[in-house]
């Protein structure tokens, strides 16, 4: 094999190397998470959810329909979980992507959202006693 072969197959091998490389990091990324359709208690129980916190009185029930995108705009298989169950518990409901966050004693505690495995939003959960009647 010449001198001038043996490089071709190099410039070749590399640029393929390159190639695979490149086309290995095209699947699709998370991109963004988005909380709606946030269904709050009667007042005057607190019951509020958006996309840094979860406000919920002890014995309530706040609902919020929250979905991950990747950069196709597809939809990321979800995780929502409390880091303590103590606080506040998290459920998915009837419909894909709804979920309910249960005051279970007051106190503050973290939900963190994964999508496709990967964490990417925590939210401060904040349970807080019933209000007095009047």
């Amino acid at each position: 094999m010449s001198a001038w072969s043996r490089a071709r197959r190099l410039a070749l091998h590399s640029t393929f190397s390159v190639a695979a490389v490149a086309l290995a990091g095209c699947g699709a990324e998370y991109d963004h998470t988005d909380i709606v359709g946030v269904h709050a208690p009667p007042k005057p129980l607190d019951g509020r959810v958006n996309y840094a916190r979860i406000n919920v009185s002890v014995g309530a029930i706040v609902t919020a329909h929250i979905v991950s995108y990747d950069d196709d705009h597809k939809e990321l298989a979800a995780e929502l979980r409390s880091k303590d169950t103590n606080v506040v518990e998290v459920t998915g409901v009837v419909t894909p992507g709804d979920y309910a966050f249960l005051g279970l004693r007051p106190g503050q505690t973290e939900v963190e959202v994964r999508a496709d495995g990967h964490l990417v939003l925590i939210l401060t959960a904040v349970v807080t006693d019933q209000p007095s009647l009047p």
